[in-house]
């Protein structure tokens, strides 16, 4: 009975790690899905560096905004910028640019309303492009993406 119980142990805290490690979502844009449920959130950055936030079903297929609302924070070397955000059809844009530079961490917010309790997920951001996938390093879909063995 006690080596059941350790082998349920493991086999849940397998599962749980590998749920962790699960390969990114590639975004249908070439950004990063942040959100691992539908509606999935899109953060991707334009060659002007300014952020677009998109909204997709289960099957990435764009949806409609609804009452989500979304803040986008960069915390750049040169300090924290909170980017103003218009919103489009389907999710946000940013009016102004990222802050120059990369290797910093982008905190997008996400609120299924006003009045609900926010969503936090932080973006390392990094524009060089993944050797593996052709994607910017920040919405890298590689194997590896986020792992000691992959390089910039």
């Amino acid at each position: 009975m006690k080596l059941f119980k350790i082998a349920t142990l493991l086999s849940a805290l397998t599962l749980a790690v590998g749920g962790l490690c699960a390969k990114p979502i590639p975004g249908p844009k070439g950004g990063r899905i942040v959100t691992a449920d539908a509606p999935h959130v899109e953060f991707f950055v334009e060659k002007d560096r300014t952020v677009a936030i998109t909204f997709y079903d289960a099957a990435l297929k764009v949806i409609a905004l609804g009452a989500q609302v979304i803040s986008v924070v960069a915390e750049a070397k040169s300090g924290k910028v909170q980017l103003t955000l218009e919103k489009t059809a389907t999710g946000f844009s940013s009016k102004q640019p990222l802050p120059e530079g990369d290797d910093y961490t982008v905190v997008v917010q996400v609120r299924d309303s006003a009045g609900a309790k926010p969503k936090n997920y932080r973006v390392l951001f990094h524009d060089e492009i993944c050797r593996e996938c052709k994607r910017a390093e920040y919405a890298c879909s590689c194997d590896t993406a986020g792992g000691a063995g992959h390089k910039h």
